[in-house]
């Protein structure tokens, strides 16, 4: 039975996989500030809010002496390159909340500690910062083994690139931890998509679209050449309105692209009309099932919206904030004889 303790819990993608994996887990605590990403957590873990911490300064690292696991998917907001970009401040910036992570590590001493951000942390910008991260588990007693590892070379239809921090307790580590090698071939897109749409997330027919749609129709797209992170672009809608990121319009045969957090800048796919994904379509991206979706947004219409139809903003932040299911599956399959 593998006692873990999730902070930064998100709706708990490693617990999901653990699942998936039929891996026999117990869910210690969780700590999620958010309401909406706390209720989803309870909803598809069936745990009790009661387990939530909540505030991940406040929690007591000695009282998890026992833990196997640890996973700290810590904010990115200072680190993305679609934010900010302040940097790992402690006590000033969001993405400074890592110092709370390592100071309940080293209160609790897990045998196992995840940590997961975005590729930008092991820039040139930042690399100063995560080096220092690994030279603070040395420290506090891990051999810390790290990769960025992306979601489409593991059986997601998402190029999703993130990197991934494995530490090990060194009192118990074999050194046998190794990263998957990626599964060959490409998921599409078209995999996830939904078969029927509601109108409401095709883009309106303005004059940008309509040159969009004009010059794609002129141009000759070899489909069967993906980029190598697995995208096949097929052009830009030219409206001034749009932000850089959100003018990109992708084909259906390729990747989908990063999701992010916003509902305003969810990908846009080209099915002779464009339009955005579903909120379900972004679940299914990061791993999740459809009964996964159905269950939380019904429990949220009935908690939240009155029983309205009212949940896409709060379905898409929780897919773009997600964990890439599949790729905490490969992880967790790694750590088979070291928790397991």
């Amino acid at each position: 039975m593998v006692k873990t303790l999730s902070l930064f819990s998100g709706k708990g993608a490693f617990e999901r996989a653990a699942s998936n994996k039929k891996i026999r887990y117990e869910i210690v605590n969780y700590c999620e500030i958010d309401k909406y990403a706390s209720y989803a957590y309870s909803i598809l873990h069936d745990v009790e809010e009661s387990k939530n911490l909540w505030d991940v300064c406040k929690v007591n690292g000695s009282n998890f002496k026992n833990i196997d696991l640890v996973t700290y998917g810590f904010p990115c907001q200072d680190i993305s390159l679609a934010g900010e970009r302040k940097g790992i401040i402690k006590g000033e910036t969001r993405s400074g909340l890592l110092f709370e992570a390592l100071r309940i590590i080293e209160e609790g001493k897990p045998k196992v500690a995840i940590a997961e951000n975005v590729k930008n942390l092991v820039s040139k910008m930042f690399i100063g910062d995560f080096n220092r991260l690994i030279d603070e588990l040395d420290k506090l007693g891990y051999n810390s083994y790290w990769k960025v590892l992306n979601g489409i070379n593991y059986g997601s239809a998402h190029s999703r690139e993130r990197v991934f921090v494995v530490s090990i307790r060194k009192d118990i580590d074999n050194k046998t931890f190794k990263f998957k090698d990626p599964i060959p071939g490409l998921i599409p897109l078209n995999s996830i998509t939904e078969k029927v749409v509601d109108e409401k997330y095709y883009c309106k027919d303005n004059q940008y679209i309509k040159k969009f749609l004009d010059n794609v129709q002129r141009r000759i797209c070899d489909f069967s050449s993906p980029s190598k992170h697995g995208l096949i672009r097929v052009g830009e809608i030219e409206s001034p309105t749009l932000r850089d990121m959100n003018k990109r319009v992708f084909s259906e045969l390729g990747a989908s692209p990063t999701l992010v957090t916003g509902s305003d800048s969810v990908p846009k796919i080209v099915q002779c009309r464009v339009r955005r994904f579903t909120p379900l379509e972004t679940w299914r991206l990061q791993g999740w099932n459809d009964e996964d979706y159905w269950k939380v947004r019904k429990a949220f219409e009935k908690r939240f919206y009155n029983n309205k139809n009212m949940t896409d903003t709060q379905m898409y932040k929780m897919a773009g904030n997600s964990i890439d299911v599949k790729v905490a599956e490969s992880i967790l399959e790694s750590l088979k004889g070291i928790i397991y």
